[in-house]
Order: C-alpha cells, then structure tokens, then sequence
C-alpha cells in the first residue's frame, strides 16, 4: 500500500503560471497500524498469529525526567527500551503461576491499534513526497525550517496518529535540515475538531443512529451472501451469527471485519481463503462506508456538528492567519501604549493528523465521497492561490489597494476534485472547474459552520432525519 502519490504527473498543468500557490492544508490518515476492533482471543479465526512483531522501531524510546538535582536543566531526557509479555493460559486463567510469562522479551511485539514500522515510513515517505512538490519543484517552504510560524501541526490525542505526523514531518524537513524541533499541537478531547466527536455531542450521535439503522435497513439483508462466505471467521451463535452495519446484537460488525482485513494485507498477513472473493469483500467495503458516512453527505445538521467547526477552521488559517508570539512583544506593547499586541500570520502549511472516520466525514459533507474504503495514508489538500495578473486583481477595502483574486482547490489523494459548491456560474475559476473562488468556498464553509455548537448539540433531540434523505441509502 503506502501513502498515495501527492506529486502529479503534469505539474505544469495543475499549478499554471497565472496563479501564485499561497497555502497548503492537509488532512491525513494515519500509517499503517495493528487492527483495533478484533481482540487478540479472537484471531486463531482468521489463523493469525496472537502476536503481529511488527513494531522494532518503537521498542527504544525518550521520555522527559524531572531531576531537581541536575543544574542548571532539570529535565533530561531517559532512554528506555519497551518489552512486551504475555501471560500464560493457566496464569491468565488463576489456574498456576509455574510458568507466569509464556512470550517475554518477544522483540518488537505491537499492541492492539499501534502504528507499525511500515506506518511510519508510510508516514516518512508521504512527508518526502511534500517535500518534493511543495519545497523543491513549487518553492512554497524555504528549503529548512527556522520559523515556527511557517508550518502548523496539529494532531488527535490518539498517538499513531502523532507518531504519524512526526514521520511526515521528518520526511518533510529531515533532521538535516531542521535547525529546531517543531512544534506539535494537541487538544482537550472536548475541544477536538479533527473527527465527529459523537460521544460528547447528543444530537449528532441521534442522527448518526437514525442514519446506521436505515443503512442496517438496506445492506444487512445483502450481508447474508458475504455471510456465508466468511462464515469461519464469524463470532456470533445461532440465529445471531451473521454481519451487521447497524446494531444488531450479536452480529460482527463489517466496518470491523474489513478493517481488519486492511491491516492484515498491508502488512502482507496471510487472511482466510475466503477474502480472495474480492465481490464479497468490496461489498463489506462499500456498506460500512454507506452506513458510516452518507448522514453527512445528505443531512445539514450532520454537517455541521460533524467537521463543520474544523472546516471553518480552515478557512480562517488561509484568511486570517494564527497569533504569533515573539520575545519581544511586551516592548512593542509597551512602545505603542497597548496592555499587549496581536500579530497573526497566515502559516504556508498546515499539517493535521487524523483518522478514516475525518477523512470520510469530510469527503461527504463536500459532496465528493467515494463508496471507497479510505485506506491508511490517505489524505485531503486544501490549496490557496491567488491571480498574478491585475486583471485578477479587485479593490480592497482600504484607500484604494488592491486585493488578489484568491482561489480555492481540493486535492484528494493527489487527484483534484470538483466541489458541487463551486459548480455555479462565478463559482470556480473559468475553465478550471476544481478550482474554487474564495467566494463560494466562504460560503460553502458559512453552510457547515455550527453557529452554537454547544447548542445545536442540545437542539431537535427527538427529531427524525426527514425520510427523503434516509431513502438514499435505498437507491
């Protein structure tokens, strides 16, 4: 697998003369990781090994120790080497302790969920290949990094997706060429925009439900075939034995048993004989997505309390930029009278490292989802240009300047894709119709913007999805 290609094969007819590339954001999956949804006690099923030693490069790591005694820096960092051991069935069971341990010391073991050296040279190579369009060939970032300022980095609090983004970075500016360590930003959960956070919202979690039932209403009959195909690997009993997008009891889940699948053949992990039907696999694939993702396509509401707060986040770093703090700023506070100052600048990257459920989220309140199972590396681009030309020029708001003509283009895996909210007239540059006015693209993000999120989260509790947009998952 890996990270899909970021650099275009005709970069002279993406990126034309008359536009001066201004920003990059980027959305991003991920690299390769163990499975999260299938408990070790479960893989003899799919005749896996209990144990995936796949993680060497995450055995040695640093910590930070707080010494008081260590003058004049009291933090230091602490080498360490991590071990996994397992315990042995009579020991897990209480049965005996003669033999406590049965795999201690096994050399780079992974745990359930933990990027595997493959994600992060995944993550490395995606970095790399930024690096070559957007520093080498287009010259956006300064060949190393100095300014802070320069590249923002935000990640989930889930630590693959951390690591990943170390990894990207890395690729993006080796340690050669990095003369300070970046700076990683990270949120309270209750504070998180990067994925539909439906735990701490109640209302985007009953339209989430209104949506997964009517998919379990059309696809979980047509999950019986696929059923019976991988019945060996199946968990329920009786009449419950079966695959579900919805909620029913008992039933294994086909979100879980595809992702599993995924992070069995990306790192080359012999699965059952019955995955080599393709037509029952990309089925499973194209329900979970259907049930996971086509609320935020059709409904307003999902939209909104979904990715709406990050879209806008978006939208005001390409705009109006981030507060800058520098060493020096109580002077200047203090040289112009003011209790403090305010710089922002526009940064000219922004990295954010996420999971599949942001990158579909995404995809389908654009209006550009594919019925595609979003695999490990994937990534969303935001590009910001503005006209080189005065006749793409217009009157700004102060003492007659003037203002370039700005554009928006959404790149996705590489491939530039059409927003049906720039499909107008006016709506997208002339010829060129992946590329967005600033225009539209406020507006398309005005649309999904919460205006209350704490709100709305609160507000129609009770409400049914309007059944036009439940009927598209019967289409």
């Amino acid at each position: 697998m890996g990270p899909p290609v970021v650099y275009p094969d005709q970069i002279e007819a993406e990126y034309p003369s008359t536009l001066r590339l201004k920003q990059v954001q980027i959305l991003f999956r991920h690299g390769e990781r163990t499975p999260v949804h299938r408990s070790s006690q479960h893989w003899h099923k799919w005749n896996f090994p209990t144990f995936w030693p796949l993680c060497d490069s995450s055995r040695f790591s640093l910590i930070s120790i707080v010494n008081p005694a260590a003058t004049p820096q009291p933090v230091a960092a602490f080498p360490f080497e991590r071990e996994i051991e397992s315990l042995t069935e009579e020991a897990r069971s209480g049965r005996g302790v003669a033999e406590l341990f049965t795999n201690k010391g096994m050399a780079g073991v992974c745990l359930e969920g933990q990027l595997t050296d493959k994600g992060r040279l995944s993550g490395f190579r995606l970095g790399e290949q930024l690096r070559a369009l957007y520093i080498d060939r287009l010259g956006l970032l300064p060949k190393t990094f100095t300014d802070q300022s320069e590249v923002y980095l935000r990640t989930t609090s889930i630590v693959r997706s951390r690591e990943t983004l170390q990894q990207v970075f890395a690729g993006l500016y080796p340690f050669k060429v990095a003369a300070q360590p970046p700076k990683i930003h990270e949120r309270f959960p209750f504070e998180e925009d990067l994925y539909p956070t439906t735990h701490l919202c109640p209302r985007l979690r009953e339209l989430r439900t209104q949506f997964l039932d009517a998919a379990a209403g059309k696809w979980d009959p047509l999950l019986e075939g696929p059923a019976k195909k991988l019945d060996q690997i199946l968990t329920g009993e009786g009449d419950q034995r079966g695959i579900t997008v919805g909620r029913a009891k008992g039933k294994d889940s086909a979100w879980a048993i595809v992702d599993t699948y995924a992070s069995a053949l990306a790192h080359n992990i012999k699965t059952p004989a019955a995955f080599s039907d393709r037509e029952a696999v990309n089925t499973l694939a194209r329900a979970s997505i259907d049930s996971e993702f086509v609320g935020y396509e059709q409904n307003g509401e999902m939209k909104r309390l979904g990715m709406g707060k990050f879209f806008y986040e978006v939208l005001k770093r390409m705009t109006v930029g981030d507060v800058v703090r520098g060493p020096n700023d109580a002077e200047i506070a203090k040289m112009l009278e003011r209790e403090s100052v305010m710089i922002r600048k526009v940064p000219k990257m922004a990295l954010y490292a996420a999971h599949d459920s942001s990158v579909g989220a995404m995809l389908a309140t654009m209006g550009v989802l594919e019925r595609k199972w979003i695999n490990f590396t994937t990534h969303i681009i935001f590009e910001l240009f503005e006209s080189k030309s005065e006749d793409g020029a217009k009157k700004g708001w102060l003492g007659g300047r003037t203002q370039a003509e700005q554009f928006v283009r959404v790149k996705y895996n590489g491939r530039p894709v059409a927003l049906p909210a720039c499909a107008g007239e006016g709506g997208h540059l002339e010829g060129e119709a992946t590329m967005c006015t600033m225009g539209a693209f406020k507006e398309f993000v005005k649309s999904v913007t919460p205006g209350d999120y704490a709100g709305e989260c609160g507000m129609n509790l009770g409400e049914r999805v309007p059944g036009e947009q439940l009927a598209v998952l019967n289409e």
